[in-house]
């Protein structure tokens, strides 16, 4: 365990001596604590701890449990983590609120990157240790896109992803991230199977493909860790169809059905699906297909947490929600992922060409 938190900020990070990192987490418990580490606060100190005896400088900063990911943390947050300057400016222009709520325009949101861009950073390095994703906030995209500091998130971290899926090939899970990812962004058309016989297709014609690599050691980096996907925003509206998102052991179990780019009904009766039918009556966007990921971390395993049974090679994820801060058009408070065990995935490019990526969960793109 202290090797792997050693070798995420040395590796995983490239942290350099006397680098400022910030260490932020919240206050939701561990499904899986241990009597070393009984909470996510005492991970963040033993983070502290790894990254002084590096010669970093260290700081842990805290917030409360949001309840559900995609929403943006606190704005004492914000003033924690920002340049000094930030949120005065923010709010003379009537651009925190907006900000915060995620009714923020396009217009609004370029304006605060550029003028983040001709600040002074306060951190090199962000790394989160939460409960719930803020990866895909303007708390978080903001800051990546500036180029103003180098930042991982581990939402649903749990100290058992440190002696397995931390401790992958990084340099092929980075080769196998990017093949991946290109053939994303040169493809036109998605088609899906999953087991039950379910199908689904979408666009995603014009958008460009991402890869979660685990190495974010370049300015502006970003990504989760355990690292290990390739991912891209479908184009909103287009997918139709069924798709199963059960679990390894009946993967068939449960389901979404897709009309026109959103969930329209459950297939099977998941014991979630009240808490998430509750997000879709205040926010309607929420039901948007917002993320197509593809999981490329060998040593991913567990489906006892989002964050490591989305890098599962072999599998897929879909998320529903947000998608405005990887290249989509929705924007709202939810983004949650939810991954499909053995799936078939092909990717149709311009021309015509069937790119076959997985087959009934077997991995088959090559990396040189």
């Amino acid at each position: 365990m202290p090797q792997a938190i050693e070798s995420t900020l040395l590796v995983n990070l490239g942290c350099r001596k006397d680098e400022r990192i910030a260490i932020v987490t919240d206050d939701g418990p561990f499904a899986q604590p241990t009597p070393e580490f009984p909470d996510r606060a005492a991970l963040a100190e033993a983070f502290r701890r790894a990254a002084v005896a590096a010669g970093l400088n260290a700081k842990v900063i805290r917030y409360g449990n949001l309840g559900r990911s995609g929403i943006e943390p606190p704005l004492d947050i914000f003033a924690a983590v920002y340049p000094p300057q930030f949120v005065e400016y923010a709010e003379k222009r009537g651009l925190l609120k907006p900000l915060l709520d995620k009714s923020i325009s396009s217009e609004g949101i370029a304006a605060l990157t550029a003028a983040l861009g001709e600040m002074q950073p306060k951190f090199d390095v962000m790394l989160v240790l939460s409960r719930f994703s803020i990866s895909h906030t303007r708390f978080r995209t903001l800051l990546s896109n500036s180029g103003l500091i180098r930042a991982a998130t581990m939402p649903g971290v749990e100290p058992f992803m440190f002696t397995g899926a931390m401790t992958a090939n990084w340099p092929l899970v980075k080769a196998r991230s990017e093949a991946v990812a290109r053939l994303l962004s040169h493809a036109e058309r998605v088609e899906i199977e999953s087991p039950g016989q379910r199908k689904l297709t979408f666009s995603i014609a014009g958008r460009a493909g991402a890869a979660d690599t685990g190495l974010l050691t370049e300015p502006g980096a970003f990504g989760n860790l355990p690292g290990g996907e390739a991912f891209i925003a479908p184009i909103e509206g287009t997918a139709n169809g069924e798709v199963s998102i059960g679990s390894p052991t009946d993967p068939a179990a449960w389901g979404f059905k897709f009309k026109n780019g959103n969930m329209v009904s459950w297939l099977g009766n998941p014991p979630f699906s009240s808490k998430i039918d509750a997000v879709f009556a205040e926010f309607p966007l929420a039901r948007n297909l917002a993320e197509l990921g593809v999981g490329t971390n060998e040593k991913a395993a567990s489906a006892e947490s989002i964050l490591e049974a989305e890098k599962i090679l072999g599998t897929i994820h879909l998320a529903l929600g947000d998608n405005a801060g990887f290249g989509g058009k929705v924007s709202v408070p939810y983004h949650h992922d939810f991954v499909v065990y053995r799936p078939t995935l092909r990717l149709v490019d311009a021309s015509g060409a069937t790119h076959l990526v997985l087959d009934n969960g077997k991995f088959l793109i090559e990396t040189n």
